[in-house]
């Protein structure tokens, strides 16, 4: 079972993330905190003492949330970014290549 103040820093951190991503990255945080949960342990803290040490080793949640969607989406709003454009730029050649010639006028005399 997850301690209430680890379940709180997980859903604080990953609460900005689309929830597939979320899972994933809750999951991964978790191995993470538990290790060094696991590493405070060793050097004799009781269990709540050694939680609270990963949790700070951690770091204050909206940082840790900031940086997980500079990972985890922005890479992805930059890739639709790009596409866009490239979209853009071949409709507009396709508009200007199929555009009518221009109309000019000869002078007679």
């Amino acid at each position: 079972m997850i301690r209430p103040e680890v379940e709180r820093y997980l859903r604080g951190v990953t609460r900005l993330l689309p929830p597939r991503v979320a899972r994933q990255v809750r999951a991964e945080l978790l191995g993470h905190l538990h290790q060094a949960m696991l590493d405070a342990r060793l050097q004799g803290r009781s269990e709540a003492e050694a939680w609270a040490q990963a949790l700070k080793e951690a770091g204050p949640v909206w940082p840790a949330a900031w940086r997980l969607v500079q990972v985890h989406t922005l890479g992805r709003a930059l890739r639709v970014g790009l596409i866009g454009l490239a979209l853009g730029g071949a409709a507009y050649a396709v508009q200007s290549s199929t555009a009518p010639a221009p109309v000019t006028q000869e002078a007679q005399p």
